[in-house]
């Protein structure tokens, strides 16, 4: 059998794959380092079972580098085929023994196309809170939720405006605030936009222009004058106090 000889020594992981989230269809690369003499052969195992490399198959998506790291050209996941998804670790081995590194999990980034709940058409009167709902589609990493009126992102540095858990909060409705509001979902996928919401501020009736009083002589005709603002337009109606 092999002699042990002073300076061969059994081997040891020296950099440890990191958990990945990684998108479908994009590169990723499990890093794996191993020292030892003589240097160490590298396989991989997911979920258990050893993974298939360039070594075994050419044609293969995953390629086993000269380092040791596990580089997949491309992410596969699909309805009914998740081959890449899973817990890894990889296993470097010599005549004196192995090491096995700490586990790693590769996970496959979604973010689905239905928002779970779309906002609605809002009316309210200035000065009022105005609320609108959101719930995002279901995503991995759980996308984070902005929101746009006609086309812009929101400035959430106005303190009127309070961003929670996918809930928009106006504190005191101003008539710039009216328009068309959409959600939007964004995680590393990319982003998902709701349907369209209408906020609708509208303004109470104020007067612009009061009737003054008037003394005038029996028979003599008169206008009184009166300038309404409000949104709707106000309807008018006279009264004899």
């Amino acid at each position: 059998g092999s002699r042990l000889r002073q300076e061969d020594f059994p081997p040891r992981i020296v950099e440890h794959p990191s958990d990945l989230i990684v998108s479908k269809g994009e590169p990723a690369t499990l890093n794996c380092k191993a020292e030892g003499r003589p240097v160490p052969t590298v396989e991989w195992y997911k979920d258990g079972e050893r993974v298939e490399t360039d070594r075994d198959n050419p044609r293969s998506h995953r390629m086993l580098l000269p380092s040791g790291s596990l580089f997949f050209l491309r992410i596969i996941h699909g309805r009914r085929s998740k081959p890449d998804d899973g817990s890894y670790v990889c296993v470097a081995r010599n005549y004196l023994g192995q090491a096995i590194s700490h586990n790693a999990s590769l996970e496959v980034a979604i973010l689905r196309d239905d928002f779970r709940q779309n906002p609605i058409d809002v009316m309210v009167a200035v000065g009022e809170p105005a609320v609108l709902e959101c719930q995002p589609p279901r995503g991995h990493p759980e996308p984070s939720i902005s929101w746009r009126r006609d086309g812009s992102n929101l400035d959430d540095r106005d303190e009127r405006i309070t961003i929670r858990s996918g809930k928009l909060m106006i504190t005191n409705a101003r008539k710039n605030d009216a328009g068309k509001y959409i959600c939007v979902a964004t995680n590393m996928v990319g982003e998902r936009e709701s349907e369209t919401a209408e906020l609708t501020v509208l303004e109470r009736p104020t007067f612009v222009k009061r009737p003054s009083s008037v003394v005038l002589l029996a028979d003599e005709s008169v206008e009184f004058h009166c300038v309404v603002q409000g949104d709707p337009v106000p309807t008018v109606r006279w009264r004899k106090a």
